[in-house]
């Protein structure tokens, strides 16, 4: 299974070939929303290996002429699991600016997935759907300082900032403080803006935020725009409450110059 398809067809193969998946074993794509770059390779993908696209009705009318390039369609809508052998994809609704962007709860035989790429904040569903998932895969995709001295427009600035934009490493510590279900053995910072955030700080913050909750036996992986995250296994992962090995924080590189240079 695939969700989102937001690179190049030839870069998915790349990145599926890194992880040594064939696409013709892919049974689905099922998609958050109708954002380029979450739909970039999804048609031709389609069309190559035979695969159906998962999309909700208004998804699919966003995604304008290149919806017409799709070999085959299923519809997804919140609320409305759809099964694939064991997994089971529960869809529910996140705030961000497209018509009906999804996140996942994917139900497993070693426990559920919560993943919310797209968030601009969060709201009591999304917390309810992730209260008892072993592993998340959320969005920290910017810090809110950078994010103010960006070289981006200040409108743009305004829209990842606000309710229906983008998680910043702040709010989804937040989250982890105030919110983190007790199953949770693992989290995956995920859609990690190359301008507005830096890896290590992203995985400093999310750090700070669980150990904070006393939660700092959470495995925290940090998902790469430029490479495939490493596979993780749901069974190998450690119960909670056993302590992982001590975490040496990094200096932290900026992506740009400093704020005065910026202004």
């Amino acid at each position: 299974m695939l969700i989102d398809a937001g690179l190049s067809y030839r870069a998915l193969r790349r990145r599926l070939d890194g992880v040594n998946v064939d696409p013709d074993a892919l049974r689905a794509v099922l998609i958050t929303h109708a954002h380029v770059d979450h739909v970039r390779g999804a048609a031709m993908l389609s069309r190559k290996h035979g695969i159906r696209i998962h999309a909700t009705a208004a998804a699919r009318e966003a995604w304008g002429k290149g919806a017409d390039k799709v070999a085959g369609w299923e519809s997804l809508a919140a609320g409305r699991p759809v099964a694939f052998g064991v997994l089971r994809f529960v869809p529910f609704g996140v705030s961000h600016d497209a018509d009906e962007t999804l996140g996942f709860r994917v139900e497993t035989p070693e426990g559920a997935i919560g993943f919310a790429t797209d968030v601009g904040q969060i709201t009591d569903d999304l917390v309810a759907r992730s209260s008892d998932c072993r592993m998340l895969v959320m969005e920290s995709n910017h810090a809110v300082e950078l994010l103010r001295v960006s070289p981006y427009a200040p409108s743009v600035r305004s829209r990842i900032g606000g309710d229906g934009g983008h998680l910043s490493n702040e709010a989804l510590a937040a989250f982890i403080r105030e919110h983190l279900g007790g199953q949770v053995q693992c989290i995956v910072l995920a859609h990690l803006s190359r301008i507005n955030n830096v890896p290590a700080l992203a995985e400093l913050i999310c750090r700070e935020a669980l150990t904070a909750a006393g939660r700092s036996d959470v495995r925290v992986v940090v998902a790469g725009q430029d490479r495939p995250t490493p596979t993780i296994a749901l069974e190998a992962l450690a119960p909670p409450g056993v302590a992982r090995p001590a975490h040496r924080a990094r200096q932290v590189a900026l992506p740009f110059g400093s704020a005065s240079a910026q202004a």
